[in-house]
C-alpha cells in the first residue's frame, strides 16, 4: 500500500470519526432540551396546583358563612377537613340578646363551610325575657345556614330564670330558642320536676310541650341553682 493510500485511508478514518462526535452532541443536546422542557414544565405544574391550592382554600374559607365572630387556639388541615382546637363563635340574635357557642375542638370540612362539628360544647344564649341559657353538650354540630345546633350526649340546659333541663340529644334553633327533644327529658323547676318522653319548646322560649309518657312532680323542696351550670338540683331533707 503507497503512503498515499495510506494517507487517504487516514482521511477517511478521521472523517468518520469527526462525523459521529456531531450525531452524539446533537443527541445529548436534544435530551438535554427535552429535560430542561421537562423540568420547566413540572415547576409551571407544580406553580400552578400550589396557586390553585390556596384559591380553593381561600374559596373555601372554612369561617366566611359563620354569620358572626370567631376566634380559634390552632388550626390545622388534614385533607379537606379543618381542625380547630378552642372554636368560639359569637354573635346577636333577632332579639338583639347574644349567643355564645364553643368547643374544645371542631372539625369543619371545607366543602360544607357552614358546619362545624364540635366536641366539647358549651354555649350561652340570650332569651327573650333577658335570661341567659347556658348549654353544655358531649358533642354538637353547628349549621350556620340554618342557624342551629344538633346537640348529643348528656345535653343539659340551665336557665338562671329557674328551670334545668336533662337529655340525651335535642337539636336547637338559636334564632328563635325553639327546640326539640325526640328522647326522655327531666325538667327541673323551682318548687317541682317532670319527666317526659318528648319535648317541644316554642314561641321564643314562652311555651314548652311534653309528649308521651308525662310524669310530674310539685315538691316545694326542689331548688334549681341559679346560672351554674355545673351544678345540680337538689331537693331539701323535710
Amino acid at each position: 500500500m503507497t503512503d498515499l493510500a495510506r494517507g487517504t485511508q487516514a482521511s477517511r478514518g478521521g472523517l468518520d470519526l469527526a462525523t459521529a462526535d456531531p450525531r452524539q452532541a446533537i443527541r445529548r443536546a436534544k435530551l438535554h432540551s427535552l429535560f430542561v422542557r421537562h423540568i420547566r414544565l413540572a415547576i409551571i405544574v407544580s406553580s400552578t396546583l400550589a396557586i390553585a391550592f390556596v384559591g380553593i382554600i381561600a374559596f373555601f374559607d372554612p369561617f366566611k358563612r359563620i354569620p358572626a365572630n370567631i376566634s380559634v387556639g390552632h388550626v390545622g388541615l388534614q385533607g379537606s377537613r379543618v381542625t380547630m382546637t378552642a372554636p368560639k363563635m359569637s354573635g346577636r340574635r333577632p332579639n338583639g340578646q347574644p349567643f355564645e357557642l364553643t368547643g374544645v375542638s371542631g372539625i369543619q370540612d371545607i366543602l360544607k363551610p357552614s358546619v362545624v362539628q364540635l366536641i366539647g360544647v358549651n354555649a350561652k344564649i340570650g332569651m327573650d325575657d333577658s335570661t341567659t341559657s347556658k348549654i353544655t353538650a358531649q358533642s354538637g354540630i353547628y349549621d350556620s345556614n340554618k342557624n342551629k345546633i344538633w346537640l348529643k350526649g348528656k345535653v343539659r340546659i340551665i336557665n338562671n330564670g329557674g328551670y334545668d333541663i336533662h337529655m340525651p340529644s335535642a337539636i336547637v334553633d338559636i334564632k328563635s330558642s325553639a327546640l326539640v327533644s325526640k328522647e326522655p327529658v327531666l325538667v327541673y323547676l323551682n318548687g317541682g320536676r317532670v319527666a317526659a318522653d318528648h319535648m317541644i319548646i316554642g314561641d321564643n322560649g314562652h311555651k314548652i310541650s311534653f309528649d308521651g309518657e308525662v310524669d310530674s312532680v310539685v315538691d316545694s323542696s326542689i331548688t334549681v341553682a341559679q346560672g351554674e351550670s355545673g351544678a345540680s338540683p337538689t331537693e331539701t331533707p323535710r
